[in-house]
């Protein structure tokens, strides 16, 4: 690590000088041709790149060029060059194109600059050990500014037996629009930036690959007719839906042009459209990592300079839920602090909705007030600790899977010890954002099964996936998920169809998809348990993972490939290992 340090100081002074002088050197040049990435991984989540070599360059590059922003910005080098400078060294270190890299970072500038002007102690260190956590570049330097504690209720459980019901009723979920207001059929499918099909992409002769009607497999977000057609087929498929959970994001992935007016616009176009269609059914909704302006962005409670502060979104969030009539107004006070709340939409069901958001790892403002942000952890223990003495069951909507690697470890760590200590009040837990057709299993201390995570996949087709959504019978006196539909499209023969609306179908019913009585623990924990053994189980969880999309399931997938979709089954926590412990301990 102190090799790595003074490496890293090495290549900070380089960049610093060619900052200041504006010469770049021989060595300079040499320097930046080895960091230089491969055009291949502007597409590629680099959160992925856990141990390696990909993960030693990422770590010296973030480390380098945090190092040396900082010590530029406090010797009094002006924002105008400071920008123009990272710009350029986006561009050279080929981490995006150059438009990418000038939106992004005249989008994210200003408030890394607050962060660091406010808190003199912060340093390169404390920046790469959130968004780089995985990759463990800063060992143990940066952990002391992460770790904290949540006082879990240390009460013994309180267990309420509860008869299953003959009555059951139906909840539909439906996660990752991403509408894209530039989305543009037969424009450019494939392009050098993060999202494509979009327009003022496409120029003749340059692109052979043009962008489907109904949306496209590559980088590619939902246009706004194949957004309306997935919600009216859900309503007029499904007449029988008590409840809707939406999990999140509707803006688009177009990251380096975002804006808080384009947001806004987009926001309301889909809660509006979704008020039409579902009329008097109720919605329970929750924010994505993508709506905030600019991406990822949570502010803490202290921020209210407004052009930093997250607070518009979470007033407008409130004001449309609570016009909506989907929530009663005594929600405004949480969703305005932080983009969360609870409801009880039947007697012994509650609703808690999570804004986990605000622990992504590409949260800036976690660099500047780590602790338990806006104090939802802490909310969370006391609403269950609430519901388990009124006897209530819950139901969990979180945009992030709680084990995602996405999310920062000691916030996952917390959460954990709280879905264990109330595990058996917590009928369910609902995510969105990975886009994929999944479920977390969630482990206790004695590697039991305490709970289940259900992800809804997505609308939009981003990347390389068919659009789909749920239908969760749920019973009515437990409120445990009993089964599940999955409906979905082939978007391949949809866009050969352009002016007929796609063919929606019932992909398949989890149950009788896999040969299950029933989905309690001990079921789904023997159905884990034979698959680790059945290759060929693995490769059909495999295909509904992928929602049967040609392009990811023509890739050749070998026992490794598929031994990595199956441990995503069992990942809990953000740290756990990523080498997937439990098949070394069968």
């Amino acid at each position: 690590m102190v090799d790595d340090e003074v490496n890293c100081t090495l290549i900070s002074n380089e960049i610093e000088n060619w900052a200041t002088i504006g010469i770049k050197t021989k060595r300079f040049n040499n320097i930046m041709n080895d960091l230089s990435l491969p055009s291949s991984w502007q597409k590629i989540d680099w959160t992925n790149f856990v141990d390696g070599i990909k993960s030693t360059l990422l770590c010296t590059i973030c480390k380098s060029v945090a190092k040396s922003i900082i010590n530029l910005h406090r010797t009094g080098v002006p924002d105008d060059k400071l920008k123009k400078t990272i710009t350029e060294l986006c561009v050279i270190l080929n981490i995006q194109s150059e438009a990418v890299c000038q939106g992004v970072v005249s989008l994210n500038l200003p408030i890394f600059l607050y962060i660091i002007d406010h808190d003199s102690t912060i340093n390169h260190n404390d920046i790469c050990g959130l968004v780089l956590q995985n990759q463990d570049c800063t060992g143990t330097i940066a952990l002391q500014r992460y770790e904290w504690s949540i006082n879990v209720d240390k009460n013994n459980k309180r267990f309420v037996n509860k008869k299953l019901s003959k009555q059951r009723y139906k909840i539909l979920q439906v996660t990752d629009i991403h509408y894209d207001p530039l989305y543009e059929a037969n424009g450019s499918a494939d392009c050098n930036e993060p999202t494509c099909c979009r327009k003022g992409q496409y120029h003749i002769n340059d692109q052979p690959i043009l962008a489907g009607y109904w949306g496209d497999f590559n980088n590619c977000d939902s246009p706004w007719h194949a957004v309306t057609d997935a919600l009216d087929n859900m309503a007029s498929q499904h007449k029988d839906i008590d409840y809707v959970y939406f999990t999140g994001d509707i803006i688009d992935h177009g990251i380096w042009q975002t804006s808080r007016q384009g947001n806004t616009e987009s926001l309301i176009k889909t809660f509006n459209k979704i008020i039409d269609t579902f009329n008097d059914t109720p919605v329970y909704p929750i924010l994505g990592n993508h709506e905030p302006h600019p991406l990822n962005l949570f502010s803490p409670d202290s921020i209210v300079a407004d052009e930093l502060s997250t607070k518009w979104l979470y007033k407008l969030m409130a004001d449309t839920w609570i016009n909506a009539g989907w929530l009663p107004e005594s929600t405004r006070q949480t969703i305005q602090r932080g983009g969360y709340y609870t409801v009880v939409p039947r007697n012994g069901l509650r609703v808690i909705a999570l804004n986990n958001n605000i622990a992504y790892i590409l949260n800036w403002w976690l660099i500047y007030e780590p602790e338990d942000p806006n104090g939802q952890l802490k909310w969370l223990n006391d609403v269950l600790r609430e519901a388990e003495d009124r006897g209530e069951a819950v139901h969990l909507l979180a945009h992030v899977p709680s084990g995602s690697i996405q999310i920062q470890h000691t916030w996952s760590r917390e959460y954990n010890k709280i879905i264990n200590r109330f595990s058996h009040i917590i009928a369910a837990q609902f995510n969105g954002h990975t886009h994929n057709d999944e479920l977390n299993l969630i482990f206790n201390d004695d590697k039991q099964v305490i709970n289940v995570a259900w992800n809804g996949g997505s609308i939009t087709p981003y990347a390389f996936l068919n659009s789909n959504y749920k239908v969760y019978t749920v019973n009515a006196d437990s409120f445990a998920i009993e089964n599940f539909d999955n409906w979905m499209y082939n978007l391949t023969e949809a866009n050969l169809t352009p002016n007929k609306s796609p063919n929606w179908f019932k992909s398949y019913s989890f149950k009788e998809e896999y040969n299950l009585q029933d989905l309690s623990y001990e079921s789904l924990n023997n159905w884990l348990l034979n698959m680790t053994k059945n290759v060929t189980l693995q490769q059909q969880y495999r295909r509904n993972f992928h929602k049967n999309a040609s392009p990811e399931l023509d890739k050749y997938c070998d026992e490794e490939c598929l031994r990595k979709i199956v441990c995503q089954i069992v990942t809990g926590k953000s740290d756990d290992d990523p080498n997937c412990e439990y098949f070394k301990n069968l």
